[in-house]
Protein backbone atom coordinates (compact mmCIF):
# COMPACT_ATOMS: atom_id res chain seq x y z
CA UNK A 1 0.00 0.00 0.00
CA UNK A 2 2.84 2.38 0.83
CA UNK A 3 4.38 1.75 -2.59
CA UNK A 4 1.15 2.23 -4.49
CA UNK A 5 0.52 5.82 -3.30
CA UNK A 6 3.87 7.23 -4.54
CA UNK A 7 3.46 5.32 -7.81
CA UNK A 8 -0.04 6.77 -8.28
CA UNK A 9 1.28 10.28 -7.60
CA UNK A 10 4.11 9.83 -10.09
CA UNK A 11 1.71 8.38 -12.66
CA UNK A 12 -0.73 11.25 -12.15
CA UNK A 13 2.02 13.86 -12.54
CA UNK A 14 3.37 12.13 -15.64
CA UNK A 15 -0.04 12.01 -17.31
CA UNK A 16 -0.84 15.65 -16.50
CA UNK A 17 2.58 16.78 -17.72
CA UNK A 18 2.15 14.84 -20.95
CA UNK A 19 -1.27 16.38 -21.52
CA UNK A 20 0.06 19.86 -20.83
CA UNK A 21 2.81 19.42 -23.40
CA UNK A 22 0.28 18.39 -26.04
CA UNK A 23 -1.73 21.57 -25.52
CA UNK A 24 -0.49 24.55 -27.44
CA UNK A 25 -1.55 28.10 -27.12
CA UNK A 26 -1.53 29.77 -30.47
CA UNK A 27 -1.35 33.44 -30.97
CA UNK A 28 -0.35 33.27 -34.61
CA UNK A 29 -2.77 36.04 -35.54
CA UNK A 30 -1.22 38.36 -32.98
CA UNK A 31 2.27 37.42 -34.16
CA UNK A 32 1.32 38.24 -37.74
CA UNK A 33 -0.10 41.61 -36.73
CA UNK A 34 2.99 42.51 -34.71
CA UNK A 35 5.37 41.46 -37.47
CA UNK A 36 3.35 43.39 -40.07
CA UNK A 37 3.99 46.66 -38.24
CA UNK A 38 7.34 48.23 -38.97
CA UNK A 39 8.03 50.86 -36.32
CA UNK A 40 11.27 52.26 -34.96
CA UNK A 41 11.94 52.77 -31.26
CA UNK A 42 10.81 56.41 -31.18
CA UNK A 43 7.69 55.63 -33.19
CA UNK A 44 6.64 52.84 -30.81
CA UNK A 45 7.21 55.06 -27.78
CA UNK A 46 5.19 57.89 -29.33
CA UNK A 47 2.34 55.57 -30.28
CA UNK A 48 2.07 54.29 -26.71
CA UNK A 49 2.38 57.76 -25.21
CA UNK A 50 -0.30 59.18 -27.50
CA UNK A 51 -2.70 56.46 -26.44
CA UNK A 52 -1.86 56.37 -22.73
CA UNK A 53 -1.43 60.10 -22.04
CA UNK A 54 -4.14 61.52 -24.32
CA UNK A 55 -1.73 63.95 -25.95
CA UNK A 56 -2.90 66.98 -27.89
CA UNK A 57 -1.61 67.46 -31.43
CA UNK A 58 0.80 70.17 -30.28
CA UNK A 59 2.17 67.96 -27.50
CA UNK A 60 2.48 65.06 -29.91
CA UNK A 61 4.55 67.09 -32.37
CA UNK A 62 6.88 68.33 -29.61
CA UNK A 63 7.32 64.83 -28.18
CA UNK A 64 8.01 63.35 -31.61
CA UNK A 65 10.86 65.82 -32.12
CA UNK A 66 12.13 65.23 -28.59
CA UNK A 67 12.16 61.44 -28.99
CA UNK A 68 13.91 61.60 -32.35
CA UNK A 69 16.59 63.80 -30.80
CA UNK A 70 16.87 61.50 -27.76
CA UNK A 71 17.35 58.35 -29.81
CA UNK A 72 19.86 60.13 -32.04
CA UNK A 73 21.86 61.27 -28.99
CA UNK A 74 21.74 57.78 -27.50
CA UNK A 75 23.01 56.16 -30.68
CA UNK A 76 25.80 58.75 -30.95
CA UNK A 77 26.79 58.16 -27.33
CA UNK A 78 26.81 54.41 -27.91
CA UNK A 79 29.12 54.74 -30.92
CA UNK A 80 31.53 57.12 -29.13
CA UNK A 81 31.78 55.49 -25.70
CA UNK A 82 33.86 52.37 -25.13
CA UNK A 83 33.71 52.43 -21.34
CA UNK A 84 30.38 51.06 -20.00
CA UNK A 85 30.49 53.47 -17.06
CA UNK A 86 30.95 56.48 -19.35
CA UNK A 87 28.15 55.21 -21.57
CA UNK A 88 25.86 54.89 -18.57
CA UNK A 89 26.69 58.47 -17.54
CA UNK A 90 25.98 59.71 -21.06
CA UNK A 91 22.62 57.90 -21.07
CA UNK A 92 21.79 59.41 -17.68
CA UNK A 93 22.59 62.94 -18.91
CA UNK A 94 20.38 62.38 -21.95
CA UNK A 95 17.58 61.07 -19.72
CA UNK A 96 17.78 64.04 -17.34
CA UNK A 97 17.65 66.48 -20.26
CA UNK A 98 14.71 64.55 -21.75
CA UNK A 99 12.83 64.57 -18.43
CA UNK A 100 13.23 68.33 -18.01
CA UNK A 101 11.86 68.99 -21.48
CA UNK A 102 9.01 66.50 -20.93
CA UNK A 103 8.09 68.36 -17.72
CA UNK A 104 7.63 71.48 -19.83
CA UNK A 105 5.47 69.72 -22.45
CA UNK A 106 3.16 67.59 -20.31
CA UNK A 107 0.74 68.79 -17.67
CA UNK A 108 1.10 67.51 -14.10
CA UNK A 109 -1.30 64.58 -14.48
CA UNK A 110 0.25 63.46 -17.77
CA UNK A 111 3.75 63.76 -16.34
CA UNK A 112 2.84 61.63 -13.33
CA UNK A 113 1.30 58.98 -15.60
CA UNK A 114 4.35 59.12 -17.91
CA UNK A 115 6.69 58.46 -14.99
CA UNK A 116 4.48 55.57 -13.83
CA UNK A 117 4.66 54.05 -17.31
CA UNK A 118 8.43 54.28 -17.20
CA UNK A 119 8.59 52.91 -13.65
CA UNK A 120 10.20 56.07 -12.32
CA UNK A 121 7.56 57.50 -10.00
CA UNK A 122 9.99 59.06 -7.53
CA UNK A 123 12.21 61.21 -9.71
CA UNK A 124 12.64 64.89 -9.08
CA UNK A 125 12.74 66.33 -12.58
CA UNK A 126 14.05 69.76 -11.68
CA UNK A 127 17.29 68.66 -10.00
CA UNK A 128 17.81 65.40 -11.85
CA UNK A 129 18.35 63.59 -8.53
CA UNK A 130 16.46 60.41 -7.74
CA UNK A 131 14.69 60.14 -4.43
CA UNK A 132 14.44 56.78 -2.75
Amino acid sequence: MKRIIPLLIILGLTISTTQAQRLKETDDELDKKVLAISLSGPQMAILEMKRELNLSEEQLMQIELLHEERYQLMSEAESKQDDPLQLQRAYREIQVKHDKVMAGILDEKQLKHFLELEGRQHINLLTGKEEE
